[in-house]
């Protein structure tokens, strides 16, 4: 077994890099489908089929032999063989990333080899002193692989790259085959970021992250969109609220109208004289009687009698 595993490292080794290698690029999730172009189009078993999985140089999986699927392999759950003896592998992640070889019949000559690539995105609360957001885009793949400098690059909704001297980002910086993008601060409350990788000016593949901001909205910022619709909601708000007011004070102003209306209604009426002035009324007492009484003298006074009648008269002076 050690022998065929230092076999199989030296024809990798020598092998890579030759014009029969196929590399595709994948992002995580997916399925992915790699061909056995050794396999012949006749061919309808494959039990003369392998499949080798190289993480690296010093280590070596096999996880198809005599077209059976290696049940101890780590990758057994998400391996298939399809049409020609193709490999599928199902929701694949960063561990799945290397280098594929299949081999027909034991021949070395006319092997396939395919270096799967996988590109990630994800984000995180940024360490670097300037704070704010980090997306990390990083491309795995053959532990050899080497990514050149710029080859990740960032672009944002408009689909314009983004820059170092941008006024939002403190921008990436990319190790090898990862890129860090730092965002100090967001324009809208939800924005979304491209990774890309380019290979020779050709894009290989790219993924998108939606970032969502959760930071409260600052009024004094240049997001005029924002602001006018914080400005309407605002307006909004407090002409509902001067409206329910309104409503609120006229109805207590009618109730109470309505009282008031009803006491003065109900309550005797009586002359009013003012405070402060004398009463200018003089009152007048006369005394009558019958014709078969007697007259008395006007000097004499007294009581009425039974059957007198005595009338008051009143005098007002103006």
């Amino acid at each position: 077994m050690l022998l065929l595993q230092l076999t199989l490292l030296f024809v990798l080794v020598l092998g890579a890099g030759s014009s029969d290698d196929i590399y595709i690029y994948h992002r995580a999730g997916d399925e992915v489908i790699m061909s056995c172009n050794s396999v012949n189009s006749s061919e309808t078993s494959c039990s003369s089929v392998d499949w080798f999985y190289y993480r690296d140089i010093f280590t070596i999986d096999t996880i198809v032999s005599d077209g059976q699927i290696n049940k101890d392999s780590p990758q057994a759950d998400k391996l298939s063989l399809g049409r020609r003896c193709s490999l599928t592998i199902t929701n694949i992640s960063s561990e799945d990333a290397g280098a594929y070889r299949c081999r027909y019949r034991n021949t070395y000559e006319h092997d396939t080899v395919v270096y799967l690539n996988i590109l990630t995105l994800s984000a995180n609360q940024s360490t670097d002193p300037v704070g704010g957001v980090t997306l990390t885009c990083t491309l795995w793949g053959y532990t050899d692989s080497y990514c050149e400098e710029d080859s990740l690059r960032w672009l944002d909704e408009e689909r314009d790259e983004l820059k170092q001297d941008d006024d939002e980002v403190y921008y990436s910086r990319q190790k090898n085959c990862v890129s860090d993008l730092i965002i100090t601060h967001q324009i809208n409350h939800s924005r979304r970021y491209t990774c890309q990788f380019v290979d020779n000016n050709e894009v290989k593949i790219s993924a998108d992250y939606t970032l969502v901001s959760t930071a409260p909205v600052d009024l004094t910022s240049d997001s005029t969109p924002n602001k006018i619709i914080i400005i309407i909601i605002i307006i909004v708000a407090s002409v509902g609220l001067l409206t329910i007011l309104v409503i609120v004070g006229l109805t207590v102003f009618i109730k109470s109208r309505k009282k008031t209306g009803a006491a003065e209604e109900d309550a005797p009426k009586r002359a009013h004289v003012p405070d402060g002035e004398e009463s200018s009324v003089t009152y007048v007492t006369v005394s009558y009687r019958s014709q078969n009484q007697e007259a008395l003298p006007s000097s004499e006074v007294r009581e009425p009698e039974e059957g007198e009648e005595e009338v008051t008269y009143a005098t007002v002076k103006k």
